[in-house]
């Protein structure tokens, strides 16, 4: 398991967003083309290292993997509610069910994309996120009791 954090120089947006998969190599696709966004990404391969690194990175959006070992993406967002700290989280997944994702709609999460999505979708509603929490003023209680 590996967890890294890496800022890219400032830019634009200056969000942070962390990336949750099981699969290394996912994260890394999605943090290069998030980074080359101007995004500062934060990577976690596991629901304990997003718990554990989610208070001291404090990102405005988690894109969270639903099917994970030992603590799945809605345990890790049930999880992730308890914390004091606003975030927007969308979920993926690759074996989406209705009940799953209304379980997911219910806990908060801002959307749920099945995979495998189109990365020019996924960074539009990125995009759209961010820009919903910040023109809104609406902070997502997906992270905060």
């Amino acid at each position: 398991m590996t967890m890294t954090m890496t800022t890219q120089k400032p830019s634009r947006s200056l969000a942070t967003i962390m990336v949750v998969d099981d699969e290394p190599r996912a994260c890394q696709i999605l943090e290069k083309i998030l980074r080359q966004d101007g995004y500062r990404v934060v990577t976690a391969t596991s629901g304990q290292q997003a718990l554990a690194l989610a208070s001291e990175a404090r990102p405005q959006l988690i894109l969270l993997d639903i099917v994970m070992p030992e603590m799945d993406g809605v345990a890790t967002l049930r999880e992730l509610r308890r914390l004091d700290q606003p975030c927007t989280v969308i979920l993926l997944t690759a074996q989406g069910t209705l009940q799953t994702a209304r379980e997911a709609m219910m806990l908060g999460a801002y959307d749920y994309i099945t995979k495998p999505f189109n990365l020019e979708f996924l960074k539009s509603v990125v995009r759209q996120a961010l820009k919903d929490r910040h023109q809104d003023g609406r902070r997502e209680r997906v992270c905060a009791p």
